[in-house]
């Protein structure tokens, strides 16, 4: 266990695991090898994983939580993953959050303004997230996070207050990062996503 807290197999080499050029000094916790990165190789190997947890050397022994926001990580959509939008539109205020299983992240999308782009909606759905509004989403929750409330609520009977919450102390224990509490949107979004599962 104290291998996965640490540096693992990085401590030899400050270099980075990817480019070999840059010193290594980001971990993802969620990733199969916990080999230290330089920003810019991990912003590029999770272009296509926008909800892992990052965390970021301060010291030879300590690390800190670092969002891939921070790190510069922009998610396009109604492209394909690495396609840029010749008009991309920025969310609203560019503060939006994303409800996952294994946390709460705050992320930076963009949102295709092309003639023949599909709504913001539309955009967000056919990632597999669900909007809590239809104008101007600022909140999102992943279909994999509803289904897995809509299991255990039925299975452990576990309250949505209960859930959520976890999903806080899952994205800080700690209790010092204060977050804009996402409780109602995320009611919101699962009695609609019930709802809609009830009429498929």
């Amino acid at each position: 266990m104290l291998r996965h807290d640490g540096r693992g197999d990085s401590l030899p080499s400050d270099k980075c695991s990817s480019c070999g050029m840059n010193v290594g000094v980001y971990c993802c916790k969620d990733c199969f090898s916990p080999k230290l990165s330089c920003q810019m190789c991990v912003v590029d190997a999770h272009a296509h994983l926008p909800v892992h947890r990052v965390e970021v050397k301060v010291e030879w022994h300590l690390f800190q939580n670092v969002t891939l926001k921070d790190l510069g990580l922009r998610i396009q959509l109604g492209h394909d993953v690495g396609e840029s939008c010749l008009l991309p539109i920025r969310a609203f205020n560019n503060d939006f959050v994303l409800i996952d299983t294994q946390a709460i992240h705050p992320i930076a999308i963009y949102f295709c303004g092309c003639t023949k782009a599909q709504s913001h909606i539309q955009q967000l759905l056919c990632m597999g997230w669900f909007p809590a509004t239809t104008s101007d989403p600022k909140t999102t929750a992943t279909f994999g996070v509803l289904r897995q409330f809509h299991i255990l609520s039925f299975e452990s009977k576990v309250s949505a207050y209960e859930f959520y919450h976890s999903l806080v102390r899952l994205t800080d224990n700690t209790g010092l990062l204060k977050w804009k509490d996402q409780y109602e949107a995320f009611m919101r979004m699962v009695h609609e996503f019930r709802h809609l599962k009830m009429l498929k």
